[in-house]
C-alpha cells in the first residue's frame, strides 16, 4: 500500500471514529478540534439558531484580502488537504441526518451550525453545536483553521487528536473540563482566532 492510500485509508477511518463519537455523544456538547465547555451550555433545550444570527456573528469577524484568501484556499487544497477532507466527509454525515441548521461563509471558511454535538474545525469547515453559537466560539474554531495552517497535515495528529483526546475525556469526567481552554491547543486557538 503506497503512502497516498494509507493516507486516505487514515483519513477515512479517522472520519468515521468521529462519525461514531458524535453519534454516541449525548451528554455535554464537544465542540474545537473537539473541545467540551459544561459551563458554557443551558441545562434547557437550546433554541435553533437562526441564519440571521450567524450572519451578525460572522460579520462582526474581520475580513481578510482577497490574496490572503487565495492563499489559505490554495493550502486548503493542498498542505492541509486530509483535514479538508474530514471536513467534507462530517459536513456529508450532518447533511445526511439533517442536523446543518444554517451556514455562512466567513473569509476562507464555511461555518456550519449543527444539532449534532460535536464541533469541529476541519479544513475549511468549522462545525459549530447550535448550543454553542457565539461569537466567542466562532473565533476559537477558526483559531483551530489557523492551526491547521501552521501544521497542515500534522493538525489532526497534534491539534485534533489532542483536543478530541481532552474533549472526551471531559465528557466522561466532567472535572478534567476545568482549565481546558488554559491548556494547549485550546489556548493557541483562542489566541489565533482572537477570541477576547
Amino acid at each position: 500500500m503506497n503512502a497516498t492510500t494509507r493516507l486516505a485509508c487514515a483519513a477515512i477511518l479517522l472520519g468515521l471514529t468521529v462519525s461514531a463519537m458524535t453519534l454516541l455523544a449525548v451528554s455535554e456538547p464537544i465542540s474545537a478540534g473537539a473541545q467540551v465547555d459544561p459551563h458554557a451550555v443551558s441545562q434547557a433545550a437550546p433554541q435553533e439558531p437562526s441564519a440571521e444570527t450567524l450572519a451578525e456573528i460572522v460579520g462582526r469577524i474581520p475580513s481578510i484580502p482577497e490574496e490572503t484568501r487565495l492563499r489559505r484556499s490554495l493550502a486548503q487544497a493542498t498542505f492541509c488537504l486530509p483535514q479538508n477532507l474530514l471536513g467534507v466527509l462530517y459536513y456529508a454525515l450532518n447533511e445526511v441526518t439533517g442536523s446543518v441548521l444554517c451556514t455562512q461563509e466567513m473569509n476562507e471558511t464555511t461555518v456550519v451550525v449543527t444539532r449534532l454535538p460535536f464541533g469541529a474545525s476541519l479544513g475549511r469547515y468549522i462545525f459549530v453545536p447550535a448550543p454553542m453559537l457565539s461569537e466567542k466560539t466562532v473565533r476559537h474554531e477558526y483559531g483551530h483553521t489557523m492551526q491547521g495552517y501552521k501544521h497542515g497535515p500534522f493538525y489532526l495528529l497534534l491539534e485534533g487528536m489532542t483536543s478530541f483526546v481532552r474533549a472526551a475525556a471531559a465528557t466522561v469526567f466532567p472535572a478534567l473540563a476545568d482549565g481546558y481552554y488554559d491548556q494547549w491547543p485550546e489556548n493557541e486557538a483562542n489566541e489565533l482566532g482572537g477570541v477576547r
